[in-house]
């Protein structure tokens, strides 16, 4: 079965005036067996570039995190690195707390 992949962080979820961001970023986390995958794109069309990463590696690339917006993600992401357990639904719930909806599923 393929893994579930949510996104939590975007500088589209908040909006720029109705208009999408010039240079849009997200951040979207894999929940898998085989642990999670932290998922980090940028751009539109053929300059859109990303990467799969463990939580250590996102981590490494912290700006892009804050500029998508995921500031809030970094602690989960620290825990993940220390081998601690973080779950779905705490993630789920905890961007429903900021944003006031659920994140997008795929």
């Amino acid at each position: 079965m393929r893994p579930l992949i949510i996104e939590f962080a975007s500088n589209a979820l908040t909006g720029h005036g109705g208009e999408p961001p010039a240079w849009p970023r997200i951040v979207e986390i894999s929940f898998a067996e085989s642990g999670p995958a932290v998922l980090i794109g940028e751009g539109v069309g053929h300059g859109a570039a990303g990467g799969r990463f463990t939580p250590e590696e996102a981590l490494l690339r912290r700006t892009a995190l804050l500029e998508a917006q995921g500031e809030w993600l970094i602690p989960y992401l620290e825990r993940m690195a220390r081998g601690e357990t973080v779950t779905q639904d705490e993630l789920v719930e905890r961007f429903e707390q900021l944003h006031g909806r659920r994140p997008r599923f795929r």
